[in-house]
This record gives C-alpha cells, structure tokens and sequence, in this order.
C-alpha cells in the first residue's frame, strides 16, 4: 500500500503542476479541441482522484497515522463535493436572475430563438444557458457587421448552447473555486476556456465560412477588450488559428 500511496502522490502531483503547463502549452491542443477538451477534464478528476486515493491507500497501509490519511482523504473528498456543489447551485441562480433581468430590460429578437436585443454601442454577444436560454445581441453588433458576419455570430452562439459548454466550464470552475492556490486550476480555467471558443468557431466556420466570422471576430470580441485584458490574447489565438485552418485545412 505503502508503493500505492506513493505513485497515487506522484500522480496528484504531476496532473497538479507539468501536466497543465505543458497541455496549456500545447499547439495542438488548438489545432484539436475535442480531444484537447477530453485531456482537460481527465486532468481535472485524475488530480482529486489521486490525491483522495493517495490519502485513502495510506489509510489502508496499516502505518500508526493511518487514521489520519483517512480522515484527510474524506475530508478532500467531502471538500471538492462541497465546492462543486455550491459553485453549481450559486451559477444556476445566477443564470436565473441574468434571464430574469434580461426579459424585463431588452427587447425580443422574433427571428432568434430566446433572442434578446441590448441597445448599446459596444458590440456584444452572448448567451445565457438553461432550460430556455437567451441568446443576447446588442444594437451595435447590428450596426457594425454586415448579414454574414451576423450569422456567425448567431452560429457561434448556438454551438456554445448545442455542446453545453456551460456545463463542460462549470467543473473547471469549482477546481478553481476549491483551490484558487493552485495555479494549474486557473491556468485549466483559462485554457478550457479558449477551447469551448475554439470549438464554437468551429461551428460558426462550417456554417458561414471563414472570413464572416474573421470579421465578427475582430468586431465583438476585441471590442470588449478594454474591459477583459485576456479578451485580446485569446481572440488573437483564435484568429491565428482560423488562419491556420483555412491554409492547412
């Protein structure tokens, strides 16, 4: 048990710290963000797997401080529950106060499903999942781009809410929630983050092509970069990588 404990430790340790900068790292994990995704959340699990079972395989070693891996693998086990659990339940009720507030204050869209229009003159555009989603555009996106790069707005927008990628960030999130210490739950956060993009691009690529959705691109995603320093890095990724596909293919 004592060799069990030792590898589960190792392991907990390595998918804590290499694993993330080096997946993070990765320049096919844009160019593959299915299975990018996959790695991720195998990541995420395998560390709170393996750090619980470290605990737990030396609980069941037979050492004088067994007792104590026990109560501290259910204790971390019980922990990550908690986090997860609230993380959720505080996300849902946000989402249902955001609908809430957006049926009161924007007007419907009849040509989008759960559309709502915002008048503002940044361009924006976004969606707010649940049982009856809202796919939120404001006036300026309207103003600025023309019909196609509309539509791959609207295309990005529903692959996000056809892939739930809500869900698929939720976990990602309660990782950081539970251990805003550990920089490989933000470097996860942040790197998931720009896959879900990447696979809503994807959608919105197949749908209207390439240059419509460039144009949306630079239009509502850099326009919010003032208030998201991240906004600018990740939507130039994001262009590179529609470069990309479009030469290689």
């Amino acid at each position: 048990m004592i060799a069990l404990t030792v590898a589960l430790a190792v392991a907990a340790a390595a998918l804590a710290g290499p694993v993330p900068a080096w997946l993070a790292g990765s320049p096919a994990a844009l160019r593959h963000p299915g299975p990018a995704l996959l790695a991720w959340q195998a990541v995420g699990a395998g560390t709170g797997l393996a750090a619980v079972g470290a605990a737990l395989a030396f609980a069941a070693s037979g050492s004088r401080a067994a007792m104590a891996g026990l109560v501290a693998g259910v204790t971390l086990a019980a922990y990550l529950v908690t986090v997860t659990a609230w993380v959720t339940v505080r996300t849902l009720a946000r989402r249902r106060s955001h609908r809430g507030l957006l049926d009161l204050v924007a007007t419907p869209i009849a040509a989008v499903p759960g559309g709502r229009l915002l008048e503002s003159g940044t361009p924006m555009a976004y969606v707010v999942p649940g049982l009856r989603p809202r796919t939120v555009l404001t006036s300026a996106v309207l103003l600025r781009l023309g019909p196609a790069a509309v539509d791959a707005v609207l295309a990005h927008e529903r692959t996000h809410l056809a892939q739930r990628h809500d869900l698929v960030t939720l976990p990602f999130a309660a990782w950081q929630a539970a251990l805003p210490f550990l920089p490989a739950a933000r470097t996860a956060r942040v790197a998931v983050a720009l896959l879900v993009e990447a696979l809503a691009d994807d959608g919105a690529r197949a749908r209207v092509g390439a240059a419509a959705l460039a144009d949306a691109l630079r239009t509502v995603t850099l326009a919010q970069a003032p208030c998201d320093a991240g906004a600018t890095v990740q939507t130039a990724a994001r262009l590179a990588r529609l470069q990309m596909l479009e030469r290689f293919g």
